[in-house]
């Protein structure tokens, strides 16, 4: 080989060599780069997927509580015949309505409403028979609150 190929190939792989030394660093900390990226968005992604499971969960523990506390204090106004907790049903009565699933219990709506109606009537003897209207309305619970066990009972588990 002569000596001027030598110095020629020496010349090019002077030049050649940082070049591709350079794309070869660029390359893999682009890579780098980029899996940084990738990691950055897969935990954004999974914070929103947790946020949104939790915003999931505390939703149907307050339509689970609503029902509960609807037949709590719709037994409590029931069996104290009227002397309490009559704002508290009402206030659960009407969150109810707002959350009643009717393809999982139809006409439980108006069932609840009908008893809503007995509950605040200013009559004590309605129905037929004139029966005592506590007496009716604890007959009516008695046939929603299986309904309601299966609303509750439907909503989404974790």
């Amino acid at each position: 080989m002569k000596p001027e190929m030598i110095t020629s190939v020496i010349a090019v792989a002077a030049v050649i060599s940082p070049v591709l030394t350079a794309w070869i660093n660029n390359h893999y900390k682009n890579l780098a780069d980029q899996r940084i990226n990738d990691d950055k968005l897969r935990v954004e992604k999974q914070k929103q997927e947790e946020a949104k499971h939790q915003k999931f969960i505390e939703q149907t523990v307050r339509v689970r509580t609503i029902y509960e506390k609807y037949a709590e204090y719709t037994f409590e106004l029931i069996t104290s015949r009227g002397t309490s907790a009559k704002q508290e049903q009402g206030k659960y009565f009407g969150l109810a309505m707002l959350y009643v699933d009717r393809s999982v219990s139809y006409n439980i709506d108006k069932e609840m409403s009908e008893l809503q109606a007995m509950l605040i009537s200013e009559e004590d003897q309605i129905g037929p028979g004139n029966r005592d209207r506590y007496l009716f309305a604890n007959d009516k619970f008695s046939a929603i609150a299986p309904k309601l066990r299966e609303l509750i009972n439907s909503l989404p588990k974790e």
